[in-house]
């Protein structure tokens, strides 16, 4: 593709009024939410009219309740939040292919926590609680196999397919001359080479960007990375020069957008939902603190006549007025300021907050006291379910893309031989995210089959045929994998096939035993009666 098209593109997306419109929104939610280090005191956000200094801290306080929150749902520490399943659900019948994609999950989830990962998506997530849009890159380095990379919203662009599916996404860098020496090497334009061998200006910066995009006339299963499916291409704006073309098997970069309204294509965050509520804490804030101080420090009343010469509520101050003339005494003002009813205003407003960001949905137990057992599960159950759809979305469109890509670099690598085997010939794999929210739509099958089991269990009390229609074995394994019981104490089919053989033949040898002694007592009868 030639080099003006793609540089043409860029300047496009990057000019749009559409991004604009974007960055105006959520660099006014940073602002509240994750200010930059020079704007931590005050509010400097494009076209935004309110006091100028920050007060309030809820917006830095839910951001952070919600990056911990999901993270914890969607990667729970200490606990196996994926598995490496066949898209063909029969095949994981099979003992030799759930041993076999057990090892791979294992293997898989290793080389995950050896890496960056958990850094990397946290800030990913963080992005999507006060930005909405986010970008992770995931690339194989000499250092480790599986390297991940998140970029903030001002670093990348990206366009769509007529499917809405992000296929095209652009990033814009900055190097050094020398640095771009060490990335690009004999690749690296003549230009900033001459500076990265000079000292005195290797350190001079440059623009490149990064484009990813679908290659049209790719050559399956080549191995050459110009014929790659995924096209990509680096390009120096200096000179507006090719720098290094390459290619991929799968999209290396995923894009994340929290909630995606009708045409539009950058994605909103829960603080640009609570957009108007943010300043107006802020300057409620300001009011209740102004409103405290008149309290704690009232406004004197004093005639203008010179007869008082100072007047002042420090400690042991002693304010001195003419006596003789009673009209020139000074007098404090009583405030008629109500800060309690400023401090429950602040306090729902903050809590509309707290509830954009699922705040109270991570933590349902929070302020509830004197519940039952029942009570307390329940409310844990009804708030994971109400997780589920923000859960399912970040997980189908954002997480497993990612883990797609980082799946196909240890594939290619060797590193799963467990899966040469010939019952997976040809078979497609998938991944089965059993987090704490995604697990939870799973309880909620398995509450309806066993509220269906119970009622079914009531009516066989009178017509035992109706349990027939049940599979007994296939329902426990159910119940084993949304538990997320180990594969290594669950018995396999095969295994259990022959405990029950076994059982059956010793049940038939204790019934032979038991008939053979029947006999041999009817012969002693008999012969004792003779």
């Amino acid at each position: 593709m030639e080099v003006s098209s793609l540089i043409q593109m860029y300047k496009r997306e990057k000019g749009s009024s559409e991004r604009a419109n974007f960055e105006n929104l959520y660099e006014a939610a940073a602002s509240f939410c994750n200010p930059s280090s020079d704007n931590i005191q005050s509010k400097r956000a494009k076209g935004q009219r309110d006091d100028v200094e920050r007060i309030t801290d809820v917006g830095i306080k839910a951001r952070r309740m919600f990056t911990a929150g999901m993270m914890s749902h969607l990667f729970p520490q200490g606990q196996n939040w994926i598995r490496v399943v066949a898209q063909d659900r029969d095949l994981m019948e099979n003992d030799a292919v759930t041993r076999a994609l057990s090892s791979t999950t294992k293997k898989f989830v290793r080389a995950i926590e050896d890496s960056n990962f958990y850094e990397e998506m946290g800030q990913c997530i963080d992005h999507c609680g006060y930005i909405g849009t986010t970008a992770l890159y995931c690339e194989p380095t000499n250092e480790r196999l599986l390297n991940f990379r998140a970029h903030y919203i001002n670093q990348f662009f990206f366009c769509e397919n007529y499917l809405g599916e992000v296929d095209t996404v652009i990033r814009e860098f900055k190097l050094t001359a020398r640095q771009a020496l060490q990335q690009f090497g004999d690749d690296c334009p003549e230009s900033i080479s001459d500076y990265a061998k000079d000292p005195a200006r290797s350190t001079k910066e440059f623009t490149f960007i990064h484009i990813v995009m679908p290659r049209e006339n790719f050559v399956v299963d080549s191995t050459e990375k110009k014929e790659k499916p995924i096209a990509s291409y680096y390009i120096s704006l200096t000179g507006s020069q090719m720098v290094l073309e390459s290619g991929f098997d799968e999209m290396p970069y995923s894009v994340a957008r929290f909630y995606k309204t009708n045409y539009e294509k950058y994605g909103r965050s829960p603080a640009i939902e609570v957009f108007s509520t943010l300043p107006l804490v802020n300057r409620m804030e300001v009011s209740r603190i102004r409103g405290a101080e008149r309290v704690s420090n009232p406004p004197w009343l004093a005639p203008n006549d010179g007869s008082v010469r100072r007047i002042s509520n420090d400690q042991g101050s002693i304010i001195y007025w003419n006596a003789g003339n009673p009209l020139s005494k000074p007098e404090q003002l009583r405030p008629v300021d109500n800060v309690i009813v400023n401090d429950a205003m602040i306090e729902k407003k903050e809590q509309e907050i707290m509830d954009a960001f699922y705040v109270p949905l991570f933590n349902p137990l929070h302020n509830k006291q004197n519940m039952t057992a029942f009570e307390s599960s329940e409310r844990l159950n009804l708030s994971l379910q109400f997780l589920t759809p923000a859960v399912n979305r970040i997980n189908k469109y954002f997480v497993t893309p990612i883990l797609e890509r980082a799946f196909g670099v240890m594939l290619r690598a060797g590193m799963f031989e467990e899966l040469m085997i010939p019952e997976l010939e040809g078979a497609n794999l998938e991944f089965d995210l059993v987090g704490k929210a995604s697990i939870a739509s799973r309880q909620i099958e398995l509450f309806g089959t066993m509220t269906a089991m119970q009622q079914m269990m009531q009516i066989a009390q009178y017509k035992p045929e109706i349990l027939d229609n049940v599979n007994a074995d296939k329902t426990a394994r159910f119940i084993q994998e949304v538990n997320m019981v180990p594969v290594d104490l669950q018995l396999s089919e095969q295994e259990v096939a022959d405990m029950r053989g076994m059982r059956q033949q010793q049940a038939m040898q204790q019934m032979q035993a038991q008939q053979m002694q029947r006999a041999n007592y009817g012969q002693q009868q008999n012969q004792r009666r003779w």
